[in-house]
């Protein structure tokens, strides 16, 4: 390797009033580039599922963004829209977006059509962690959200023009033994009948034993299908306030009878309880963040959960977030 010392030059691009946030963009644990390999394995989405914008807390505060809200971010080379996720491990005036969400998984031109095209003379490595953004929310209220198992690579590649003439559109997988393609979209205006019927057929959710909901008068339209007592792909347009608890449903493999009269209503909770999604901490043992938790509670230092979830035993990289857990939550004496 050949090592060159050179003076500190600053970034190209300053803050400013109308650009007055900085964004960073780098990779996530477990995906690489484009994904156009990591992008083809469900379970390595466990620990990230969807592309979001991080910011700190009191940055989204002052512009009165809600943890989830669809927001857009604005550079002075183009804009994206994506949800906002509230991360105060960033300093104020800092927004983080990775680099792994192109044109394929989310609607637009991902990240680089925020970023800017100056580069070091020397090593031409691009400058892409200092880009002059401003955020604000953005209002689309029609909404939706699908899932589906089964064939996932193929039915992506048949999905996804079909949402070219949405303002949002995010893609991503879900689940290990059953992968599942997840689709998050937005706009608008709701899109023709023809349209959702298509989308309907593509996911499998046309005909059978489908649950079926409609409400024209509001453009709302839901369908869940259930086989051998699970749910297997599900679709909620124009109202989706169900759609995390359905997703648990489908993950935990289990569409009960006594559920079964309620997942068609506008419920953010299941009936009898709460049923929060499992990010999954660890993706070589398939150990959620909530079982770590849990151990540290029980007095679990980092060698105990190893041994006993198998946590941070394979590849490592999980390690150094585990041990944050314990920094931030102590175990019991």
């Amino acid at each position: 390797a050949r090592f060159l010392a050179e003076q500190y030059q600053a970034p190209k691009e300053k803050r400013e009033a109308r650009f007055p946030l900085t964004l960073n963009t780098g990779r996530l644990r477990d995906h690489w580039h484009g994904m156009s390999r990591t992008g083809t394995a469900a379970r390595l989405f466990g620990h990230v599922e969807e592309a979001l914008l991080s910011m700190n807390g009191d940055d989204m505060r002052r512009r009165r963004l809600l943890d989830g809200q669809l927001v857009k971010v604005r550079s002075r080379r183009g804009e994206l829209l994506l949800p906002v996720h509230k991360d105060d491990s960033l300093r104020p005036g800092q927004a983080f977006l990775p680099m792994h969400w192109g044109d394929r998984f989310l609607k637009g031109l991902g990240v680089n059509s925020l970023t800017l095209p100056a580069f070091d003379p020397i090593s031409k490595q691009p400058e892409l962690k200092h880009a002059g953004v401003e955020v604000e929310k953005i209002e689309l209220p029609w909404q939706l959200f699908a899932l589906v198992e089964g064939s996932v690579q193929k039915r992506f590649e048949a999905l996804r023009p079909l949402f070219e003439g949405f303002a949002y559109a995010s893609f991503s997988l879900t689940g290990r033994e059953r992968p599942a393609l997840v689709i998050r979209a937005a706009c608008n205006e709701p899109p023709s009948r023809t349209q959702l019927a298509q989308l309907e057929q593509l996911l499998g959710l046309d005909e059978g034993p489908v649950l079926v909901y409609d409400d024209p008068r509001r453009s709302v339209g839901k369908r869940v299908r259930i086989e051998d007592g699970r749910i297997v792909a599900l679709s909620l347009s124009g109202e989706t306030a169900a759609r995390d608890w359905l997703k648990q449903l489908w993950h935990d493999g289990k569409a009960d009878q006594a559920l079964r009269r309620w997942l068609l209503a506008p419920l953010s909770t299941p009936p009898g309880g709460d049923v929060r999604p499992a990010k999954t901490l660890c993706n070589c043992m398939n150990v959620s963040q909530d079982a770590i938790c849990s151990g540290i509670e029980r007095g679990l230092d980092l060698n105990g959960l190893k041994r006993e979830l198998g946590c941070g035993t394979s590849c490592g990289s999980c390690v150094p977030e585990i041990k944050r857990l314990l920094v931030k939550q102590p175990a019991v004496a």
